[in-house]
């Protein structure tokens, strides 16, 4: 590919280098302001909080269960992932090993999505 090398072409590439930079350097400033607050005990007319503490968050722990949350979440999770690998596994063997009528109907609506990928 050829690429322009006037003057205005490079002012251009470092213009949108820049807005670029500025966005996820403002992005993360934001991420972070979020971060450290989340942390501060108190924050009001300084740059940095006056004290810092965890409390927050082993009180929204205690009072929404997320123990229970996060367990009943795992157990959804390794639930759905050995039911989805064994149907998939059975399915791929049928598919691979045996003949049966509606095969090619079946290999083309799973081969149809990968067509339409970029």
């Amino acid at each position: 590919m050829i690429r322009d090398q006037g003057l205005t072409s490079k002012i251009w590439r470092f213009a949108v280098w820049a807005v670029a930079g500025l966005f996820i350097l403002n992005l993360l400033a934001v991420i972070a302001v979020v971060i450290i607050n989340s942390f501060s005990t108190r924050w009001l007319g300084t740059w940095l909080p006056a004290g810092w503490t965890t409390r927050w968050y082993f009180s929204a722990w205690k009072e929404f269960q997320l123990s229970s949350v996060v367990l009943v979440t795992f157990e959804i999770v390794f639930t759905v992932t050995l039911i989805s690998g064994i149907l998939g596994v059975m399915t791929a063997y049928a598919l691979a090993r045996r003949d049966f009528p509606g095969k090619k109907l079946i290999v083309l609506l799973f081969l149809l999505p990968l067509s339409f990928r970029r």
